[in-house]
């Protein structure tokens, strides 16, 4: 169509041309030059406004929805909703919005908001209805007496709209008006459009609420499982010790004690990379008692600017754990490195060995928890201690690193069968402590 107009226009200059030097009557002339400047009209209209219109109707729906996204991502607490209805207000003919969780009112902003503060009872019967069916309502309270009306004495009629989280109506957005003649279909698509982002937003609110729940109930199931064969045969190694070593049995412990004391704690929130590399060593010294430290050599090689860096809790030890049971060989000495280095954005924790490795079809399953429902013959190791899969501790240490630093952090892992393994955890960016709002 552009090209069509492209053509028209010189047609129609050359003809007024024409028309002005052979003709002396302006009549035909002016005909021409009013149609060439409708059709100038016309194409702008159709194909040329249009697409303003859109492009600009579209950036100030975004933007919009950015906005509101910023202050719903951490729940429908009342500070977020009350930025939400400052958000929103302008983009519609109401008078004032409010926003309740349907027995109370959460946020309320514009006319007569100060007769409506945070907790004050639902009392409009359109709210409970809509909070019990689920669907838009528009009501008018022309020519009656309610209970509601000294809320907003001078609005008339209004759109209750419900919030809806994982097909549960958790709440409802409600825009009020002076008259009910001023609630039109566009009013009606604006609150339901509204009610529907934010529902949207609530919901992914409350899916990584959920993740980081998840997170916290596996660690919780990892440290409850104590190895009753690791226990069994530390202590009996502390006993061996006490004739023949005691002051080395006395260390040994003290570490036990310290040991099982920081992994039984509460490990919900963040603790520092020093603290993660103390309860390791410790992991270490009473593996080195059992299996000796010729057998088992562990070199540290921890950068010490970063040691007060804050770390997801229970992410050193399992690492070396891996590395004893799946790494060291028959007879052959193990030699793990550990150490630490810092990152642009961040801090990196390596964790090298010279075990037997893996190959590549263990690697890309090496994320994956192996679960067995019983503990048969086939499901026990040489040790005779119950298999849990090579996967549940990593899965479990990058799940908890994804709940404190997001999905940029993560763990890389690299190894080669008969050469060795490195696992490196990545914890970039600033690390946030999980808050547990109730949707």
């Amino acid at each position: 169509m552009t090209v069509l107009l492209a053509l028209c226009v010189p047609m129609l200059l050359a003809l007024l041309v024409w028309d002005l030097v052979a003709n002396p009557n302006p009549v035909p002339a002016v005909i021409t030059i009013a149609g060439l400047v409708l059709l100038c009209f016309f194409f702008s209209y159709v194909f040329v406004v249009p697409d303003d219109l859109t492009s600009s109707a579209t950036d100030r729906t975004l933007s919009i929805a950015s906005k509101i996204f910023t202050h719903t991502r951490h729940g429908m607490t009342p500070d977020a909703m009350l930025s939400t209805c400052q958000i929103i207000l302008p983009e519609t003919l109401a008078s004032t919005i409010l926003v309740t969780d349907g027995r109370q009112v959460i946020a309320c902003w514009g006319e007569g908001s100060d007769r409506c503060p945070v907790g004050t009872p639902v009392s409009l019967e359109t709210t409970k209805r809509v909070i019990e069916s689920g669907v838009m309502s528009v009501f008018s309270r022309d020519g009656e007496v309610a209970d509601d009306m000294h809320y907003f004495p001078r609005l008339h009629a209004g759109i209750v709209a419900p919030i809806a989280v994982r097909d549960s109506c958790t709440g409802t957005l409600e825009l009020y008006y002076p008259r009910y003649g001023n609630i039109d279909m566009r009013q009606t698509a604006l609150a339901t459009g509204f009610a529907d982002l934010i529902s949207s937003q609530l919901a992914s609110f409350e899916l990584e609420r959920l993740d980081e729940l998840t997170a916290r109930v596996e660690l919780r199931a990892l440290q409850s499982q104590v190895d009753p064969h690791f226990l069994f045969n530390t202590i009996g190694t502390i006993v061996s010790l006490v004739r023949t070593e005691p002051e080395k049995a006395r260390s040994l412990l003290i570490d036990f004690s310290n040991y099982y004391r920081q992994t039984l704690s509460d490990s919900e929130s963040l603790t520092t990379l020093e603290h993660e590399v103390e309860q390791g060593v410790r992991y270490i010294n009473l593996m080195q008692a059992r299996y000796g430290a010729d057998r088992l050599r562990v070199r540290l090689n921890v950068d010490e600017s970063v040691l007060g860096r804050r770390v997801p809790p229970f992410i050193l030890q399992p690492l070396l754990e891996n590395c004893i049971k799946h790494a060291m060989r028959e007879v052959e000495p193990l030699s793990i490195v550990v150490s630490s280095h810092a990152l642009a954005d961040g801090v990196a924790v390596t964790v090298e060995d010279d075990g037997i490795g893996m190959g590549d079809e263990v690697l890309a399953h090496l994320f994956e928890p192996r679960e067995f429902p019983a503990a048969g013959p086939e499901t026990l190791t040489a040790d005779g201690s119950v298999k849990r899969g090579c996967g549940l501790a990593l899965s479990n240490v990058l799940m908890r690193i994804h709940v404190f630093f997001g999905e940029g952090s993560g763990i890389r892992v690299e190894s080669v069968v008969g050469v060795g393994t490195r696992v490196t955890v990545e914890l970039r960016g600033t690390p946030h402590e999980p808050v547990a709002v109730a949707c």
